[in-house]
């Protein structure tokens, strides 16, 4: 693991519900195993009691008001409401961390806004009217389309950033959420945080980070090198993020059509809730039948669903 002194200390955020739970053990206990002891910070948008109180004996499970609940996808900029200090770093939480982020959350705390790139199929997303919908101050210049599945950056560096995108985030009808792609506020959080980065902040406080260190969505060159340690490489780079971005989610009740697929994600699902080693441990039966050790393996060579 990366010895990396963060100063001051690094604060991982998610969102989840009752059907990400599975997600966000794997989130939870991925970082843990890679070597991460930062607190992580969970928003609750709809965990049953039980889910609830298995979580927080290992997180920061928070609520937001009545008034400030919405579509997930909206959600993300939350910090803003619960205090957020130091560095921020808002993950999602279908999401397995497969190499420390140390070195990232390092160039945050210097006061870089550290994202990846999005899918090259949508990196030259843009749209002139987001500064009349979002009420920004210049017009969104085009730059690359980054994700907002992974954001990393310092609060002190920028004081009003969360609260900037929030407010964004807030001007999004949640209908619009995942209209077809012409639509200009289809990615929610994260068109809103493109437009910000596009017209708000300087081009020189942005670290795109490598295209490789994230797996999202298309894997199939990510080769698993280590699946206790879940080290990852594609084309010669550490992987450090594996994004199960497309729905369905594998641990879904319609996952099984996706179990076959070559993502390094799903391959590493089973060991991450199931793993002798983890933080909260599923049960096996919490976990679908088709990713019960021994099963997903059969499923594969037998070439279904």
């Amino acid at each position: 693991n990366d010895a990396v002194l963060i100063d001051p200390p690094a604060t991982f955020y998610t969102v989840t519900d009752a059907a990400f739970f599975p997600g966000t053990v794997a989130l939870l206990n991925s970082l843990r195993i890679v070597g991460h002891t930062e607190p992580l910070v969970v928003l609750d948008n709809g965990l049953t009691p039980g889910q609830r109180q298995r979580l927080e004996r290992f997180a920061s499970v928070v609520d937001l008001p009545d008034a400030a609940r919405g579509h997930p996808l909206l959600l993300k900029p939350f910090p803003f409401l619960v205090g957020a200090t130091g560095t921020v770093a808002l993950i999602d939480s279908d999401m397995i961390v497969a190499a420390s982020l140390a070195p990232t959350l390092a160039l945050a705390a210097q006061g870089q806004i550290c994202l990846y790139p999005d899918h090259h199929s949508d990196q030259d997303r843009w749209f002139a009217e987001w500064q009349e919908l979002l009420s920004l101050s210049v017009p969104p210049r085009r730059q690359t389309y980054l994700n907002a599945g992974f954001v990393a950056f310092s609060v002190d560096h920028w004081p009003r950033l969360l609260e900037v995108w929030w407010e964004a985030c807030s001007r999004i009808p949640a209908d619009r959420v995942f209209a077809p792609e012409d639509h200009p506020f289809r990615d929610g959080d994260q068109d809103a945080l493109n437009a910000i980065l596009m017209s708000e902040i300087s081009p020189a406080a942005i670290t795109v980070l490598p295209a490789a260190g994230e797996a999202h969505p298309d894997a199939r060159s990510v080769q698993i090198v280590d699946e206790r340690s879940l080290s990852c490489v594609r084309d010669g780079f550490d992987v450090s993020i594996l994004h199960h971005a497309l729905r369905p989610k594998v641990w879904s009740r319609s996952g099984l059509r996706r179990v076959t697929e070559p993502h390094p994600y799903i391959r590493l699902f089973t060991r991450v809730v199931l793993g002798p080693d983890v933080t909260l441990r599923l049960n096996t039966s919490e976990v679908a039948w088709w990713l019960r050790p021994g099963l997903r393996r059969s499923l594969v060579t037998a070439g279904l669903p």
